[in-house]
């Protein structure tokens, strides 16, 4: 398995991280919508970038990834340069990641509607989680979410282990 290290630059050449955080509960209506918590947007805006124009795509563990739409332009520039599409593992992963990945827009009451093969993926039915990842955003039903943070308790020692390691 391929690991991919994603640098963002920018216009000045400088590396550029985003850093979004934060654990944030909403809902989903039965149109898919649901709104972005304004702390990520207003994390955009207070940098001068597009706040309005986001993308979508399948993540890990049922998980679904936001990307504001210039880290995803960046991720994209970066990916195209170093994937193969004759490399088999190198189509596995634009078939999963790429492929489903839609662009969506952030309305002025800060909405936005997930579309059915995102929700059908992450088994989105109704409560949602936000989950700050850096220079993107987690999607996570709120059941799976749950699930899965009761069910990585055993890994806490080995985290503990890798942030000493950053003297963190």
């Amino acid at each position: 398995m391929k690991i991919y290290k994603v640098f963002i630059v920018v216009n000045s050449g400088e590396w550029w991280m985003i850093n979004f955080f934060g654990e944030f509960r909403f809902s989903i209506d039965e149109k898919g919508r649901t709104a972005l918590p304004a702390i990520f947007k207003d994390k955009l805006d207070s940098m001068n970038e597009d706040t309005e124009h986001w993308v979508l795509t399948k993540g890990l563990e049922q998980s679904i990834l936001l990307y504001p739409i210039k880290v995803w332009q960046e991720l994209l520039s970066y990916l195209s340069t170093r994937l193969n599409y004759k490399n088999e593992p190198d189509r596995a992963f634009l078939r999963y990641f790429i492929f489903p990945a839609k662009e969506v827009t952030v309305d002025k009451q800060g909405r936005f509607v997930i579309p059915k093969n995102l929700l059908d993926h992450s088994k989105i039915f109704k409560n949602i989680v936000f989950l700050g990842a850096l220079n993107k955003i987690e999607i996570w039903s709120e059941e799976y979410w749950e699930g899965y943070i009761s069910t990585s308790s055993d890994q806490i020692s080995s985290l503990i282990s890798k942030l000493d390691d950053l003297s963190l």
